[in-house]
């Protein structure tokens, strides 16, 4: 005859919880689960029955598990309380994080001017979308986020996750990245550095005109260097150009009047000005009015590209 207390018996357990992220701990990893599907993962692996116990239903909550089940032919229900501690501690991550640790630094800014809101948006936007990317990378998180009047500074705790939105932003917004590194401490003999990724935007913006051997080009395409000489339509190939003007300085026009050379604008402050004919552009048409050295410019664009 099998005593009651002896057919069923649940060891005791731990869970642990970051009391910061809510993860929890199985084995050397940190996952994403409920605490009562681990409670329940928990008391299947800890409950052992006597041989003679044919379990046929397991029932668990949070305070105990239900066996069911038969004994030489009798129906049996054990109800055994279930002994375990939550234990609260924060994971590696969140311990880095909260203790400011980074590998690497991505300095984001642009040549000869500040960055744009929608820049910096765009840039935020992928570190998101990186560090999104790496749920099982323990240190991609941001431990600090700067911003100064040049430029942003994000610091990451992966060198991998820093080299990566660095290479992305270059990818999305154009520019060029220098990478520089920094001996930040020696562990077990081992030289440990930290990782500096400077990312310089260009100067130029869509809509900006640049001034290339002599000749003016609105730029379309800051991340590939692309621009339309305003005169000729051509395509340029830009490079480390100089702004000649902002995009937010161009005047609106209308063409009032034009011959094969040149066209006459009038301006949204009322001035007619002449300036060299830009490619596509005829009578009626808008365009934006710029002037350098007293001369007066403008560009049309509703023109269409082609190549050189």
């Amino acid at each position: 005859m099998v005593e009651k207390e002896e057919v069923a018996k649940i060891d005791e357990f731990e869970i642990t919880v970051c009391s910061r992220c809510n993860l929890i701990r199985l084995g050397n990893r940190w996952v994403e689960r409920s605490v009562e599907e681990v409670i329940e993962e928990m008391v299947l692996r800890n409950a052992r029955v006597v041989e003679e116990f044919n379990v046929t239903e397991v029932a668990i909550s949070q305070e105990h598990c239900v066996f069911r089940g038969e004994i030489s032919g009798d129906e049996v229900k054990i109800l055994v309380p279930l002994k375990y501690r939550i234990n609260k501690v924060l994971c590696e991550k969140c311990s880095r994080e909260a203790g400011g640790y980074y590998e690497s630094i991505v300095q984001l800014r642009a040549a000869g001017r500040e960055l744009s809101d929608e820049e910096i948006e765009k840039a935020l936007e992928i570190v998101d979308e990186v560090i999104s990317s790496a749920p099982e990378d323990q240190k991609a998180f941001i431990s600090k986020l700067e911003r100064k009047r040049e430029g942003v500074n994000i610091f990451f705790g992966s060198r991998n996750i820093g080299k990566k939105v660095s290479r992305m932003i270059m990818k999305k917004l154009g520019g060029s990245i220098t990478e520089s590194k920094k001996l930040h401490t020696r562990i077990d003999g081992r030289d440990v550095y930290r990782f500096t990724y400077s990312v310089k935007l260009p100067e130029y913006r869509e809509g900006d005109i640049v001034e290339k051997e002599g000749r003016f080009a609105v730029v379309r395409n800051s991340v590939a260097g692309k621009g339309l000489d305003i005169l000729t339509g051509k395509t340029v190939n830009l490079g480390n150009e100089r702004v000649a003007v902002r995009r937010e300085d161009l005047k609106s026009g209308v063409v009032v009047n034009a011959d094969p050379n040149a066209v006459e604008v009038v301006c949204e402050d009322g001035r007619l000005v002449t300036t060299p004919k830009p490619s596509g552009a005829e009578i009626g048409a808008e365009v934006k009015v710029f002037e350098i050295n007293g001369k007066f410019f403008s560009v049309y664009e509703g023109g269409q590209s082609s190549e050189e």
